[in-house]
């Protein structure tokens, strides 16, 4: 019998299965029929020759999801592909979860790092606007860390409108994308301003429908992400499948998949899909681990110290958790340049990746990815999300013999910068930023010129710059690791 034997590619060290957990696996034989443009209205007769019950309509893909009750299968299927008006017939392929063992949790976020991220999160932290759909066994609402980042998502294991995670899976990969920060707690996920869409396809085993899928993936698309997250993957083609991805880079979404844990030398589908990203998985050495499949077009970090279900961070290992690194870095993507194209951020992801074997570019770099994307952002305007006020007697601005000062005061919110613009001659540079209330939050000072940045500081509640200049212009960026509204005060003395 054919299987499309997606599987997500779990890798958790508390996530354990139930012994009393509901299977998600099916009962009897589902069939997925695709139909020709033509022979889509024609689908109640087709399968009216069959002992069938209708269990779904995917109509964006035109096909519908049939369930068996009497009859071979085999006779079925071939009695569906001789009918002109059927383009394809096939069994509704299985999805399950594999698991890569792992039992240290790591208590640092290694990945952070390595990937830059925290010089990405300079130029943006994300946009409550981008939502990244996670297409897995659900995400735990409880979550502590996940708390206020869910929009409304779906489940298509018990055709509902509840997609919590009866897994854990599903909760460890959403951490990784976008897990709250500055909250004193748990882990920061790459996009954490963002939010996250749950969108559940397999069920408390970890296995599920590939036809499930696919209807995620058009609803997810249909719902309003710009970034879909799938974290499992499986060695047969799938056409549904393949329609479902197809239809979602159509709407502008971009599709983030799993390479595959099986050490071979393919990705799995859906990560072999032309128009899906694949992922494979990195160690602290870039390299791939052994049990990454080779020939993904990107890498990233393959462990990562994320949310666990019911409360509490694990150490997650795999291509499932080397998959929502690179989809946090493209909700960034898309947070910092809303109009762009997957097909843009796609490249600005492959063009700066470090070259590593294995893989077709290399391990992804958050902050190179941005400047890529958008170059002129090294420089940008003051983020709508900074406000800059001048003190109530006037900017303090004073011209000396040799030294000018300027005091600017301002307010940070939703992650964004404020940055300020300066005219110097060559001489020194002293900057000092204070926040108001908030001394446990990192704030940072980025000195840039000609898109390079020329020096940079960073402390709790505080931060002073100091530096040789030259007789050129410099923006001076503020930025702090929060979500909160931030008053600062800024002081510069320049020549």
């Amino acid at each position: 019998m054919l299987r499309s034997c997606v599987s997500a590619l779990v890798a958790c060290v508390l996530l354990l299965l139930s012994p009393a957990a509901r299977s998600a696996s099916p009962e009897g034989v589902r069939i997925v029929v695709g139909y020709t443009a033509q022979g889509f209205a024609s689908a109640p007769e087709v399968e009216g020759q069959f002992d069938a019950a209708l269990v779904a309509k995917i109509e964006p893909l035109r096909a519908d999801v049939l369930r068996l009750n009497s009859g071979d299968p085999t006779l079925a299927l071939a009695l569906l592909r001789a009918d002109p008006r059927v383009r394809y017939a096939e069994l509704d392929g299985i999805v399950h979860a594999l698991r890569v063992p792992n039992d240290e949790y790591l208590a640092t976020q290694w990945s952070i790092m390595k990937t830059r991220a925290e010089q990405a999160w300079d130029l943006s932290v994300g946009s409550p606007q981008v939502v990244v759909a996670v297409l897995d066994t659900g995400v735990d609402p409880e979550q502590a860390d996940l708390r206020g980042k869910l929009v409304a998502g779906y489940d298509y294991v018990n055709n509902d409108q509840d997609p919590s995670d009866d897994n854990g899976h599903g909760t460890a990969v959403a951490g990784i994308v976008a897990a709250n920060s500055d909250n004193q707690i748990g882990v920061a996920g790459y996009c954490w301003a963002c939010r996250l869409m749950p969108v559940k396809v397999l069920g408390a085993d970890g296995t599920g429908f590939a036809s499930g899928l696919a209807q995620g993936i058009i609803w997810a698309t249909d719902h309003g992400a710009r970034v879909l997250n799938l974290s499992l993957g499986g060695s047969v083609e799938d056409a549904t499948l393949a329609g479902a991805a197809q239809y979602a880079w159509l709407h502008g979404v971009l599709v983030v998949a799993a390479a595959g844990n099986e050490g071979g030398l393919a990705v799995d589908y859906p990560a072999a899909f032309p128009n899906v990203l694949s992922v494979g998985a990195s160690d602290t050495n870039d390299r791939l681990y052994d049990f990454s499949n080779r020939g993904a077009r990107v890498a990233a970090p393959g462990e990562n110290s994320t949310t666990a279900r019911g409360g509490g961070y694990v150490s997650f290992l795999g291509t499932s958790s080397a998959t929502p690194v690179v989809s946090g870095i493209a909700a960034l993507a898309f947070s910092l340049v809303p109009q762009a194209t997957p097909a843009q951020v796609e490249q600005a992801l492959e063009t700066t990746a470090v070259p590593i074997p294995g893989v077709a570019t290399g391990r992804v770099d958050a902050y190179a990815a941005l400047q890529a994307l958008a170059p002129d952002l090294a420089t940008p305007a003051p983020a709508s999300g900074a406000e800059l006020a001048q003190p109530s007697g006037g900017n303090a601005s004073t011209a000396g013999a040799a030294r000018r000062t300027k005091v600017v005061r301002g307010r940070l919110y939703r992650g964004q910068n404020a940055n300020v613009v300066v005219t110097t001659h060559a001489g020194q540079l002293k900057a000092s930023v204070t926040l108001r209330n908030a001394r446990r939050v990192t704030v940072r000072l980025r000195l840039v010129t000609a898109g390079r940045i020329a020096a940079s500081a960073h402390g709790k509640g505080g931060a002073t710059l100091r530096t040789a200049v030259g007789a050129r212009k410099y923006r001076l960026f503020v930025s702090a690791d929060s979500l909160k509204r931030l008053a600062f005060v800024l002081t510069i003395s320049y020549p």
